[in-house]
């Protein structure tokens, strides 16, 4: 947490150096390409533009890793995994369950993105870029979860809609400082672009 909150202090000062030096750039030559952000045009650049800066795919990769990181911590599947045998009949009912569920959306996965004319597939028949390299994150993200909570639910780990739902915010919670992070980061980097446009 704290070194979290050591490199957001260094992009915020960051951001406030761009927003000095970009004025003090275009006050002593005009005549340059690069963009004043205390400018009316900068001003209204980066008020106008900061929910599309922030609200980008990155953001989505972290929130749903997030969930499906808590789910898999609440369920307790890692300590069982790592722990050595032997197992509790729960344990190796559910991890059964869990690999047959796996196998389940490996198939799926193969037969919307790997074979020929595949629904995930880009037009022209191409994996990447494709529907499915762009939502690759989501998808292991979401197989994840759901193998989590499967497993949460039959150890009786998760015993409830609610222990599973808390188990998905505890994992928003604990990547709060992510969050907080990507906001600043991705809003430092589209204003150096729109500063130095290249």
């Amino acid at each position: 947490m704290r070194g979290c909150a050591i490199v957001a202090a260094v992009v915020a000062a960051l951001q406030v150096a761009l927003f000095l030096v970009s004025w003090l750039i275009t006050a002593a030559s005009p005549e340059t390409s690069v963009r004043s952000l205390l400018s009316n045009e900068g001003i209204r650049w980066f008020f106008g533009t900061f929910t599309s800066n922030v609200a980008s795919a990155p953001l989505t990769w972290i929130v749903v890793a997030a969930m499906a990181y808590g789910a898999l911590r609440q369920s307790g599947m890692i300590s069982t995994l790592a722990k050595p045998k032997p197992r509790t009949y729960r344990q190796a009912f559910a991890l059964r369950i869990v690999l047959a569920e796996l196998l389940l959306f490996a198939i799926i996965i193969v037969v919307v993105a790997f074979i020929p004319h595949a629904a995930l597939l880009s037009v022209t028949g191409e994996l990447f870029p494709s529907s499915f390299s762009i939502c690759l994150i989501p998808i292991v993200a979401f197989c994840v979860a759901m193998i989590s909570i499967t497993f949460g639910l039959l150890t009786a780990t998760m015993r409830s809609t609610a222990e599973v739902f808390l188990s998905l915010c505890r994992g928003l919670a604990d990547a709060t400082p992510l969050i907080v992070l990507h906001v600043l980061i991705a809003e430092l980097y589209f204003s150096l672009r729109y500063v130095f446009p290249l």
